[in-house]
């Protein structure tokens, strides 16, 4: 990350000539040979320095916020390894890279709107992504849990709205996304989320499972078993009078996860079930309705 505001105005080389608290911390890293203990004052020098530019983000605020960080500096970092060539790489649905970026700024954006962050103007589209993408995670780690229950209105084929807490995950989510799909486009390896992130983006796909399941509203209730990294058990009431479980259905939570963006064709999902299979059939097909493109 190297926008301005980390620096007050100054570029990188300028800041590091004038500071000699990162001065330090680059001529350590720079000595050859085994690793150095840091000076013991450095640490403490560092987060003070922290602290007066911003007060560290409550508790509630971070556990969304950090998860969407994390995704958009893996996605800056693979953006900025991109040949020109490959920016036009096909992508299904959007065209190119190019044409994904963008469509992914555009869904951050409704978003950011409400946060009252400013449009980007011209940019090229990774810096309009970027910068867009930054200062909606500097918003809303400046302000109060209490915002995370504001609702506002969700990216997707389905209007939605949502708690702002629920937005950050389906924006942790759909980055994660369509960075796997540059990562396939360009012949690299798929990667997924810290298991708690897997976890949290499972909890939130689920949740809107009642309101997308078609056709009357059945008085059962569905629990969904997702194994390894990132799994859980949770048990969804697909209407207010669920008196039963109808089904129990197991599968893989970062599949899940994938299916949820249907990037897994829900016939060829691989998922047990006890109970109703047409109600089965039915949660797995809604699943992979929910995705934001």
């Amino acid at each position: 990350m190297t926008e301005p505001y980390l620096y007050n105005g100054q570029s990188p080389d300028d800041h590091v000539a004038s500071c000699p608290d990162c001065g330090a911390a680059i001529a350590l890293l720079d000595r050859p040979g085994a690793a150095a203990e840091p000076p013991p004052a450095l640490r403490e020098a560092v987060l003070s320095m922290a602290r007066r530019r911003r007060d560290p983000a409550v508790t509630g605020v971070a556990s969304v916020t950090v998860p969407y960080a994390e995704q958009v500096a893996l996605m800056d970092d693979l953006l900025r390894e991109l040949s020109e060539p490959q920016w036009d790489a096909p992508i299904a649905k959007h065209g190119t890279i190019r044409g994904l970026v963008a469509h992914l700024a555009a869904n951050d954006a409704t978003v950011a709107h409400f946060m009252g962050v400013p449009g980007m103007g011209a940019a090229p589209v990774h810096r309009r992504w970027r910068e867009q993408a930054g200062a909606l995670l500097e918003r809303v780690s400046a302000g109060s849990e209490v915002l995370l229950g504001v609702e506002v209105a969700l990216a997707g084929a389905r209007p939605a709205r949502a708690p702002l807490r629920q937005a950050l995950i389906q924006r942790t989510f759909e980055t994660w996304t369509h960075a796997d799909d540059i990562r396939a486009a360009t012949d690299r390896d798929r990667a997924a989320p810290r298991d708690v992130h897997v976890h949290m983006i499972a909890e939130f796909g689920l949740a809107l499972l009642p309101r997308a399941m078609k056709g009357p509203r059945r008085d059962v209730s569905v629990t969904m078993v997702l194994t390894g990294p990132g799994g859980g058990t949770w048990t969804i009431p697909l209407s207010p009078a669920s008196d039963r479980v109808a089904v129990l259905i197991s599968a893989q939570a970062v599949d899940f996860c994938r299916l949820l963006a249907n990037r897994w064709p829900p016939d060829a999902f691989p998922y047990a079930a006890e109970g109703d299979p047409a109600l089965a059939r039915d949660v797995i097909h809604t699943a992979a309705t929910l995705g934001c493109d």
